[in-house]
């Protein structure tokens, strides 16, 4: 019968042996040249060794030998088996200064204005953004002003305007926000200059 709990322990790696053995010549191994080398390797532990090769007869017991040896080297030198890593709780990302300046109209008194997120709402100073006197149009600037921050484009800081709402529209309709970062704000809006007033 098959048992689950041998088959999700996990085997022990397998013993490799190397045996590097001079190469006799004209009926022998003069002793100059005499010498093997036996590398004997477990996972990551290994052990090696020199020896003076005579005949096969002597193999058996330096092949003993190494095991030991590699069984002292396993024993002083456990293997390190690493910790999962522990699940850090996430800090929250530090603030831009962009960031801050956006939220800075609404302690100031200035009026400010709702742009939808993908993920909630950001107040923007009203100054900073050029709406059209259209009711319809001023909704579609909203959301694309709102694309454009989800995006990553528009920090909210820097006055814009959006010259052709249904051109950018189209542009950003298929986009993702990792898309859209690849673009410009420029690409989208005008960027105005900073001592720009909304005209009523």
């Amino acid at each position: 019968m098959f048992d689950k709990k041998q088959s999700t322990k996990q085997s022990p790696p397998p013993i490799i042996i190397s045996l590097t053995l001079p190469t006799p010549s004209e009926g022998g191994i003069p002793l100059e040249r005499a010498t093997a080398t036996l590398l004997i390797q477990r996972g990551e532990m290994a052990h090696v060794q020199q020896f003076a090769y005579s005949d096969m007869a002597s193999l058996g017991a330096i092949i003993a030998e190494a095991m030991e040896a590699l069984a002292a080297v396993e024993a002083s030198h456990p293997p390190v088996i690493p910790e999962a890593p522990k699940a850090e709780p996430k800090l929250a990302a530090p603030r831009k200064p962009a960031a801050k300046a956006a939220t800075a109209p609404a302690e100031t008194g200035e009026p400010t204005i709702d742009i939808p997120l993908r993920k909630g709402v950001r107040k923007v100073a009203a100054s900073l953004i050029d709406l059209p006197d259209d009711e319809g149009e001023c909704a579609a600037v909203l959301a694309l002003a709102g694309r454009l921050i989800d995006g990553k484009l528009w920090d909210s800081t820097v006055p814009i305007r959006i010259r052709d709402v249904d051109d950018a529209t189209r542009k950003l309709k298929y986009l993702s926000d990792k898309e859209i970062a690849l673009f410009t704000l420029e690409e989208f809006a005008e960027v105005l200059e900073a001592s720009f007033q909304q005209t009523d």
